[in-house]
């Protein structure tokens, strides 16, 4: 291979430059366009929050801790409930925890199949 004189060299440099800024501005242009793409289907498949009707359907069962008294609700107690499986899916995308109609709700981390509640 040749060796390359400082003029070569520097058109060489230039050109290479362009390249990479042009291919820089496109991935920006497509990383824009992908996230103005991606917002509806995103806000599409976000959890619907429950409703206080939903919310308050479910079977809660007291329980008191340290911190005070608190209930759990449960998968096996809620079968076929889309309300608990609402209120489930809503958890996940907030990891786990949440404020909603005046309780703060939670899922365990050991049993995601267990949620409690208290009120805030």
């Amino acid at each position: 291979m040749k060796k390359l004189n400082d003029e070569e060299r520097l058109v060489w440099g230039k050109y290479l430059s362009t390249v990479a800024t042009s291919r820089r501005m496109e991935l920006e242009a497509l990383d824009e366009l992908l996230n103005e793409i991606g917002k509806p289907i995103m806000e599409a498949t976000k959890a619907e929050k429950p409703t206080i009707e939903e919310f308050s359907s479910l079977r809660y069962v007291d329980k008191t801790s340290e911190k005070g008294v608190y209930q759990t609700t449960n998968k096996t107690d809620n079968q076929n409930s889309l309300a608990f499986q609402k209120l489930q899916k809503y958890l996940k995308e907030h990891n786990g925890f949440a404020v909603l109609h005046g309780f703060k709700i939670w899922q365990f981390s050991n049993n995601q199949d267990i949620l409690a509640r208290r009120k805030q």
